[in-house]
């Protein structure tokens, strides 16, 4: 049977094959390497729809394919290592030709006297001979088994992550069989992340926790003894204690200021001052999501996330006027998206950053710290706890409320709202810029 998605490409619903014999033993033979065929016109449909199959170099496909028909331990299947065999050459004469399979083949014969043949495609086939060995355990089997299984249970962006940073491990090190992997093969890895791209140490400690959850599954699962990505001599982050700072009023009238900021900066971060709401909550935010003067965001990481923010009335003209100019369905229109999920939010958020580095804002202060400096406002304001707490999308941390509240009505959290101010300067400044 074809699969449905793929059916416009191959042409049929069901492919089939005359094994041209009578006899069940020579069927029995020829089965394997008829299905194997039949198997890969549907794997290169399939390539073809998700664009993978293009990007493949000749080599990528060998071993692609091996990766596609490699038996189980328990397939005890009679003459099916011949098969494979059979399989694995018919696809190096496809690709690469008689004159080239030749030499692939046959160039390690002490009489051989022909041209020696691509390294790259010796090396694939090789690997493609290993893959099919199921005795054999190479790091990319492992992962491909294991990211099957995680797919259904991590976010996509998550997901999409652990996949990167595990492929560009096994891209480092080589396929080579899991148990050969060492602490100090893993620590080397580290050190060239360092070197090469030297990223922050918590984008690190992320690398190594998506790659080391690979080994412990495979521990879990028998095919080694230790996770070699255990307890890593890890580089610290050194201002960890200052990672996070409030807005002071310089800082916000220095970046309010800017001759750099545009339209979209200036009201997604006016908007964050008002309401507390995080940097993919305003990017995600539609027309439909204003009503009642009310921002409704309508999901998030948690239950508390799902919540309604009264709209400060101060920014009301800036939220009347963005509706009105909004040339597709966003609030703020025009984003890229981007990033493993494809969010709105990924490109603007290094707009951002690189804004705040160009214009001079600390490093510890960023667009998430808003929600610290709209905490501390409203906190300044004697507004109560589990006011801000429902207003920011917390949990209450009061296990009575937590459980069996259904939350506050809006009425008070619109007279809570009402009150926070950013002083007179602050306030004009953002008043006199609403068109």
């Amino acid at each position: 049977r074809v699969p449905d998605k793929v059916r416009d490409i191959v042409g049929k619903t069901q492919l089939s094959k005359n094994l041209s014999t009578t006899d069940l033993s020579e069927a029995n033979r020829k089965k394997h390497i008829v299905i194997a065929e039949l198997k890969q016109i549907i794997h290169l449909a399939e390539k073809k729809i998700d664009g993978t199959f293009a990007s493949l170099s000749k080599e990528d496909q060998i071993r692609e394919l091996a990766l596609e028909f490699r038996p189980s331990p328990e397939d005890n299947s009679e003459d099916l290592d011949f098969i494979l065999t059979d399989i694995i050459e018919n696809k190096v004469l496809e690709i690469y030709g008689e004159k080239e399979s030749d030499a692939i083949f046959n160039s390690h014969h002490p009489e051989w006297k022909g041209k020696d043949p691509n390294p790259k495609a010796v090396k694939a086939t090789q690997d493609a001979f290993r893959i099919i060995d199921p005795n054999y355990v190479p790091l990319q089997i492992v992962a491909k088994t294991f990211l099957s299984e995680k797919i259904k249970d991590l976010k996509t962006s998550t997901f999409k992550r652990k996949k990167s940073n595990i492929n560009n491990f096994i891209a480092w090190f080589g396929n080579a069989e899991i148990k050969d992997i060492t602490k100090k093969n893993a620590g080397d890895y580290v050190s060239f992340l360092r070197k090469s791209k030297n990223p922050a140490p918590a984008t690190i400690r992320n690398i190594v926790f998506d790659i080391g959850s690979l080994f412990t599954w495979a521990h879990g699962r028998g095919y080694i003894n230790n996770n070699p990505f255990q307890k890593l001599d890890l580089p610290k982050n050194k201002n960890s204690h200052q990672s996070r700072r409030p807005w002071k009023d310089e800082h916000l009238m220095l970046f309010l200021q800017s001759e750099y900021i545009d339209r979209n900066v200036f009201f997604a971060t006016v908007v964050s001052m008002y309401s507390g709401m995080r940097l993919d909550e305003i990017c995600d935010l539609q027309n439909k999501n204003i009503e009642d003067n009310c921002f409704r965001v309508e999901k998030g990481k948690t239950k508390a996330a799902v919540r309604d923010i009264p709209v400060h009335p101060l920014i009301q003209p800036i939220i009347d006027k963005l509706k009105a100019s909004a040339k597709d369905e966003y609030l703020i229109s025009a984003i890229n998206s981007g990033g493993y999920d494809n969010k709105r939010s990924w490109n603007f958020q290094k707009k951002l950053g690189r804004l705040r580095k160009k214009i001079g804002i600390p490093i510890e202060i960023n667009f998430h710290t808003l929600r610290n400096t709209f905490a501390t406002r409203m906190e300044n304001r004697g507004i109560p706890a589990n006011h801000i707490s429902q207003l920011m999308g917390h949990k209450d941390n009061n296990m009575a409320l937590d459980t069996y509240s259904a939350g506050l009505k809006i009425e008070p959290l619109v007279e809570s709202i009402n009150k926070l101010t950013y002083g007179k300067e602050i306030d004009s400044f953002i008043k006199s810029n609403e068109a």
